[in-house]
């Protein structure tokens, strides 16, 4: 939206630069596609001219730069990309005003510039280092300077000296010159790290403003030797800079990149602007103040010619927040606030609109009162101040990320009684999420011996029977009648659910039962050794009996000998013989160990040392299963989400007591990652004074990046407690040589063991030293340093 008193209009192209007539009534616009002239009205931009006609339109035409003399009121000057410096004459009859072409730059000519007070004098500066001063009257070079560096991007005169004039480029040096002498420059010093695009003076100061690629615009002064007075910081390389006529710390700036604002700054306060003007769509490629310090013209890319009124701005100032907290590393909380805030300005209620971000109203351009814009002038630098407070932690508890990293254990033991005694020791601080993750650590590769098969007890004496294959039963006497019955089949292997009578000795009395008839299911008895385990046929469909090389593993556990009765596991029926329980026929039982083979991950069946004529009973081995979900890529996840939580402890140590299995998560981690997370956490216990710590982690690395630091030595830098000049390794001060090295406390020459403080590097006997220090914290040589003895 475009403020109302700011005027606009459209161009053929987009333009490089601008230039302003004397009184500021006019102005004219260059690029490689335009150039006019136009005239300045209240609300609106009248074109005068427009100098780009006639029959050979050639790269004279094409302009970088243009200078409007401020003496001259009919004479242009513009720099081309064909290396030409054209002077026009506004005031020549015919369609053409080319006044006269000098094409004396072997390369692109950056800028042009006219004297202040001589009419006749034009300097360039091309993209070829040197810079030529023309003499319009006899049109021809007068002088030729050159720099000595790879290009010229801008060149001003000095309002204060009449002959001087400064010149700036791309290796980052400014250089002051005589224009009467042209064999070398008065000054030359490096300005910035980058190259500089454009300078300005100063029009009350000796000030030069320079701003450069590198992001910054910084304030010199040049009244004797340059020095720097202030240094601005904005968020993209600066490609034009101009000082605000009558105001004396304030300089407005353009960005050459991404920004498209033009930003007015208080070198009193360089972080942020004072005003911003967001009319452009596109880069600033030029701005000139008017006589009026409250209206300046902007061109850029998109096309477009603004002239913006000072009390259409912006002030990003107003909708800033002024306050700053930081929590250090250590938990210290530190508070920055401003010295003078700022106060409630009035503004028009009607500008504010509401920004979801920022939760507040935000104030648009042109929202503030003509008083509260003259106030907000006055008491924008004092805002820049500001009072910093420290809240120190101590007498706090601990952090509990360095207790758990005292307490935690990365090697020596197993994987899952590592990870075991680290959940233990995350959930003593409260840590329950990192616990967890230890937990399942523990759970997934963990490995339990296994367990030793229960001890055999003797059988119970079996008691006298007069039918082998019958059960010990009384004539059956029916609790419920069949047919309402709920659990046909309830009983134990599927058998009714009927009263039958146990016998004492086989039945475990309770206190609150008796012995005798009770219910088969509730009992879940039943006598092994005096069952028929004779199916019926109806209970299972008829098949096969299954071949005597695949036996079933059901068979084997229940199978029984040809003088014993069926299996059952097997079908019985009329044909093959196995329909009685007498002279039935069995398969062989299989090898156990064949059988527990071909199922992997199972329990193994084992038969016991049998005595002789007797059979074994079995017992099972448990083995310890692996889950059937993959858990690499899930630990890995669970690993990556601490890290990004900023806990790097959890995700370094866990990937170091994996030991073995730490390539499970190599497809999941890359090796970047890793190195970082290690040299994080070695950071973090570096910086609270962990260094066991950090030094085991090295030593528990498994990348050559990591545990290579611990091949590094450390340097101590020894100074002589004499002179205190820094002394050679293993070496006497050089100043000091003759002397010997006395004792602080004696005042003795030091024979034999020496300890000496790093901090003042005065020491002496070892003996003395560690006296002296048990009684006193302050150095003995009386240098006020409190000592420690390691």
């Amino acid at each position: 939206m475009i403020p109302s008193n700011t005027i606009c209009v459209s161009e053929e192209g987009p333009a490089n630069a601008l230039a302003l007539n004397k009184d500021a009534t006019q102005v004219v616009i260059a690029g490689r596609n335009v150039f006019k002239v136009f005239s300045i009205e209240e609300n609106d931009f009248t074109e005068v001219c427009n100098l780009r006609v006639g029959k050979n339109l050639n790269l004279n035409f094409s302009s970088i730069d243009v200078a409007w003399s401020t003496i001259e009121e009919n004479t242009l000057a513009t720099a081309a990309t064909n290396g030409a410096v054209v002077v026009w004459n506004l005031g020549r009859s015919g369609r053409s005003k080319q006044e006269h072409v000098f094409s004396d730059h072997k390369r692109t000519v950056n800028k042009v510039s006219f004297h202040l007070t001589e009419p006749a004098l034009l300097i360039s500066g091309s993209q070829d280092g040197m810079m030529k001063c023309f003499d319009l009257r006899m049109k021809e070079v007068a002088r030729t300077f050159i720099s000595n560096t790879e290009s010229i991007r801008d060149v001003q005169f000095s309002p204060h000296q009449a002959h001087t004039f400064a010149a700036v480029s791309e290796n980052g040096n400014v250089q002051l010159w005589d224009v009467r002498r042209h064999e070398r420059c008065l000054q030359q010093f490096t300005a910035h790290s980058g190259p500089v695009f454009a300078c300005d003076w100063h029009s009350e100061m000796p000030w030069l403003a320079t701003a450069s690629r590198d992001k910054t615009i910084k304030v010199w002064d040049i009244h004797a030797k340059p020095n720097l007075e202030h240094t601005i910081y904005t968020i993209a390389s600066v490609g034009h800079v101009k000082w605000r006529p009558q105001k004396k710390y304030q300089v407005a700036s353009c960005a050459l990149v991404l920004d498209c604002a033009v930003h007015v700054w208080d070198v009193r306060r360089p972080h942020v602007p004072l005003a911003t003007f967001a009319e452009h769509r596109d880069v600033t490629t030029a701005i000139a103040w008017q006589n009026d310090p409250n209206t300046f013209l902007s061109t850029s890319r998109d096309c477009s010619l603004y002239r913006h009124r000072f009390s259409e701005a912006a002030h990003p100032v107003l909708w800033a927040n002024p306050h700053g907290v930081c929590v250090s590393a250590r938990g210290d909380v530190t508070h920055a606030a401003p010295d003078c805030p700022l106060p409630a300005l009035h503004t028009n209620p009607a500008s504010d609109r509401y920004v979801p971000g920022l939760g507040r109203k935000q104030p648009t351009a042109g929202s503030l009162r003509p008083q509260a814009q003259a106030a907000l002038e006055r008491l924008f630098p004092g805002g820049a101040a500001s009072i910093l407070t420290r809240y120190s932690g101590e007498g706090r508890p601990p952090c509990c990320v360095v207790a758990c990293a005292k307490e935690y254990k990365m090697r020596g033991l197993p994987t899952h009684e590592l990870a075991e005694h680290n959940a233990k020791v995350a959930r003593a601080y409260n840590r329950h999420m990192v616990g967890h993750v230890w937990e399942v650590v523990r759970c997934v590769y963990g490995r339990p011996p296994p367990r030793e098969p229960p001890e055999r007890e003797p059988p119970p004496p079996p008691p006298a029977h007069t039918n082998s294959n019958a059960v010990e039963e009384e004539p059956l006497e029916e609790v419920e009648q069949w047919a309402e019955t709920q659990f046909h089949n309830s009983g134990v292997l599927g058998m009714p659910t009927l009263s039958i009578y146990i016998p004492p000795h086989k039945y475990k009395i309770r206190h609150d039962e008796g012995s005798g008839w009770v219910s088969a299911a509730s009992a879940h008895y039943v006598d092994v050794e005096t069952a028929d385990w004779t199916l019926p046929e109806e209970a299972f469909p008829l098949r096969a009996p299954p071949p005597a090389h695949q036996p079933s593993i059901l068979d084997t556990t229940h199978g029984r000998t040809a003088a014993g009765g069926a299996s059952p596991g097997g079908s019985s029926s009329p044909g093959s013989g196995s329909s009685g329980s007498n002279g039935s026929a069995c398969t062989a039982p299989p090898n156990l160990e064949q059988t527990s083979s071909a199922y992997p991950g199972a329990a193994t069946l084992c038969r016991a040392q049998p005595e002789e004529g007797e059979s074994g009973p079995l017992w099972v081995v448990h083995e310890a299963l692996r889950p059937h979900v993959e858990p690499a890529p899930l630990l890995a996840l669970a690993l990556r989400h601490h890290a990004d939580l900023g806990d790097v402890q959890t995700a370094a140590l866990v990937m170091i007591v994996l030991h073995e299995h730490r390539s499970d998560l190599f497809p999941y981690i890359d090796e970047g990652l890793q190195e970082h997370w290690l040299l994080g956490y070695i950071e973090f216990l570096q910086k609270h004074k962990l260094w066991n710590v950090a030094t085991e982690v090295v030593r528990c690395a498994w990348l050559s990046s990591v545990w290579s630091l611990s091949q590094q030595s450390s340097s101590v830098t020894v100074c002589c407690g004499r002179c205190g000049r820094r002394a050679r390794p293993r070496a006497m001060c050089d100043r000091c040589l003759p002397h010997p090295d006395l004792c602080a406390v004696c005042r003795q020459v030091v024979r034999g063991l020496y300890a000496w403080c790093q901090g003042c590097s005065h020491g002496g006997h070892l003996e003395h030293m560690r006296q002296w220090m048990e009684k006193h914290q302050l150095c003995p040589a009386g240098c006020g340093h409190h000592c420690q003895l390691g």
